[in-house]
């Protein structure tokens, strides 16, 4: 909704369509409860409503309180710790153009700088507590907590990085959701999924032929 005025209906097979299901922890039946309580709380408002009956869809628009929220719940992702398979992280790029260039990079800096402090800590208390006698699992469990670190600190050092190049496939997500009606979509089979990823990947990273392979994208998504 921060995108464009949308219905829960079309929210749901956005989920479907991208498998966010299954690799989230977003789950497309949830959305209605979440349209209600964010209505209640004046982030969003009902803009329209058509049809009727079981077929009645109402059309949300974001309030400014909701576009506030949003930009807040983004930073705080920002800083954020990447935990397990599902973290909000892994969505936030399509959200990064909610803020500006100068507000990531403070936040992500800082996070960084909160990594390192972490895994300096659990360096020294390796060396402390590492030794002949320990188990071979709590030698693996440091392992995998300082791994843990490096790999966050590399996301986000990558994400600072290419922060341009982040910005710019948000801008192209926004646009291509702008665009597609969802509620129309068909979930993607595996067979065509490589295509779309591979439409995806010449939108993101040739400018000269973007416009030409949106259009593509949309008519992949259609069938």
């Amino acid at each position: 909704m921060s995108i464009k005025p949308t219905h829960g209906y079309e929210i749901q097979k956005f989920i479907q369509v991208n498998k966010m299901d299954s690799w989230t922890k977003i789950q497309s039946g949830s959305i209605y409860y979440a349209l209600s309580k964010l209505e209640k709380e004046g982030l969003i408002i009902l803009a329209e409503e058509i049809g009727s009956g079981t077929k009645a869809r109402k059309i949300y628009s974001i309030t400014e309180k909701g576009k506030k929220e949003l930009k807040e719940l983004v930073k705080q992702e920002l800083s954020h710790h990447i935990n397990e398979i599902g973290s909000d992280k892994f969505i936030i790029y399509p959200l990064l153009n909610t803020l500006d260039k100068n507000s990531i990079s403070d936040e992500i800096i800082e996070h960084i700088e909160k990594l390192n402090n972490q895994k300096i800590y659990l360096e020294k208390w390796q060396k402390v507590k590492v030794n002949q006698k320990t188990l071979e699992i709590e030698k693996i469990a440091f392992q995998m907590m300082i791994s843990n670190l490096e790999y966050q600190i590399k996301w986000h050092n990558a994400l600072i990085e290419n922060i341009d190049d982040c910005v710019e496939a948000s801008n192209e997500i926004t646009n291509l959701i702008a665009k597609f009606d969802f509620s129309n979509a068909k979930e993607i089979e595996v067979d065509r999924a490589e295509n779309i990823e591979n439409l995806k990947y010449e939108i993101l990273n040739n400018p000269d032929t973007a416009p030409e392979k949106l259009e593509e994208l949309i008519k992949a998504l259609r069938k």
